[in-house]
């Protein structure tokens, strides 16, 4: 890979790991917290399981159907970036680096929201 492709790489994973930590406030606050996987270094091998356990598990949450859809939408734009990130990892496409920023974009659109209305009303 080139050294700006290395960079975007660098920079994408980083962006994953800071969705992925969001994503793990958000559970906690949950009216029914659920608890994910944290450490230094997590493997995909234990955040995709962890995730989509997360989106199978918003619709059982007692909140509005809004947040409910939040949490849902949150995972699933991350899990499509963690694909289109292994995809690029093995062979590297732009779209699919922008593709990568693009659902991370809406994972956190989903995911802050429902984290101030969480804050708001939980607790």
């Amino acid at each position: 890979m080139a050294d700006r492709e290395d960079e975007i790489m660098a920079t994408l994973a980083h962006s994953i790991s800071l969705v992925y930590t969001q994503l793990v406030d958000v559970c906690q606050a949950l009216p029914v917290p659920v608890r994910m996987p944290i450490d230094q270094h997590i493997p995909a091998n234990d955040a995709i399981p962890a995730i989509q356990r997360v989106a199978e598990l918003a619709k059982d949450q007692p909140m509005g159907d809004a947040q409910e859809q939040q949490l849902f939408s949150g995972c699933i734009h991350l899990l499509a970036a963690v694909d289109l990130y292994a995809l690029c990892a093995t062979r590297y496409e732009e779209t699919r680096a922008e593709g990568v920023g693009a659902n991370l974009l809406h994972a956190d659109a989903s995911l802050r929201p429902l984290m101030v209305w969480l804050l708001t009303n939980t607790g």
